[in-house]
């Protein structure tokens, strides 16, 4: 019988994916078939726990891929778990439900594949030769694993950014993410910035950045919703890199990024690597097998995903 690979979202059906896993797997000779999984923003606890349920009861149910309920999927079901990594553990999230030996285990992936998605636009050198600063606007999950990947990288004796900025609307948010760095023993600089009200004040961050930064909308605002945390009068460092975490949507963001002057020389990028990055390490964890950041097959996985985006 065909195994079921669940993904968890918000309208997983039009996602790209869809078209994308089939010819994963078939390229992989696995068989295997993705089922989307649809909650609204904060659904019930009671939801997550009975799609967990269902994964850990059926025998032909792999595990898969959560996307916008990472927090809440675990809070819900944290008891059902027979083991979580180190990095579920400490970030209390899971991304990614897997099966070994008949214990349901649970992954938190987002530190090393959104570490994987920067390398490939500011690797270590970049912040070696340059000594820029990394920018999240929006202090979210997505943001709080990015700051642990790059601490990871600081133990490793890797260099990373100067100092760490990160802005957030809620207070609570921000009270997690110091929270998070006390117990890690944070190895780089963050600079908290409680934005309250309007754009214009993530703008004038945004302008106080060392030249060189990197600029994260970590927000969501362009995909879940329409929008920018940046004004249109916004202006970016001098040559600095802006990342949409977003590969799909309006992106207003990187639209702002585009419409800089010429000399600031702004480079813009969009999700397109941190999708694909995501998705293939789930996909080795959950069907156990060793998929490379790098090289011929990784090249393979993602000229396909870009094939049926592109259709």
């Amino acid at each position: 019988m065909t195994a079921v690979f669940s993904f968890f979202g918000v309208t997983t059906g039009q996602s790209a994916i869809q078209r994308i896993y089939p010819r994963w797997v078939e390229l992989l000779a696995l068989d295997a078939r993705l089922v989307g999984l649809d909650f609204p923003v904060g659904a019930p606890a009671g939801d997550y726990r009975r799609a967990v349920e269902r994964i850990k009861a059926d025998p032909n149910a792999l595990g898969g891929l959560i996307t916008t309920h990472k927090l809440n999927v675990l809070a819900a079901s944290a008891d059902l778990f027979d083991g979580l990594d180190d990095s579920a553990a400490l970030l209390r999230e899971v991304s990614c439900i897997h099966k070994r030996d008949g214990r349901l285990l649970g992954a938190a992936l987002d530190d090393r594949t959104s570490r994987l998605a920067i390398d490939r636009f500011a690797p270590p050198s970049y912040w070696a030769e340059h000594g820029g600063e990394l920018l999240l606007l929006g202090a979210g999950g997505a943001s709080i694993a990015t700051t642990h990947g790059m601490h990871r990288a600081a133990e490793l004796g890797e260099a990373v950014p100067s100092r760490i900025h990160v802005t957030a609307r809620s207070e609570h948010r921000l009270e997690e993410l110091r929270s998070l760095h006390d117990r890690i023993g944070m190895r780089i600089e963050v600079v908290v910035h409680h934005v309250t009200s309007t754009p214009e004040e993530a703008d004038r961050v945004v302008a106080g950045v060392a030249p060189r930064s990197v600029v994260v909308n970590a927000t969501g605002l362009g995909k879940d919703r329409p929008g920018s945390p940046l004004t249109d009068a916004v202006r970016f460092p001098p040559g600095s890199i802006a990342w949409d975490m977003n590969y799909r949507g309006e992106r207003r963001f990187l639209e702002q990024a585009r419409n800089q002057p010429a000399d600031a020389a702004v480079a813009v990028i969009d999700g397109w690597d941190y999708f694909v990055y995501s998705w293939t390490q789930v996909l080795g964890v959950v069907h156990d097998l060793d998929i490379p950041s790098s090289g011929a097959l990784f090249d393979e996985l993602s000229q396909i995903a870009h094939d049926e985006m592109s259709a």
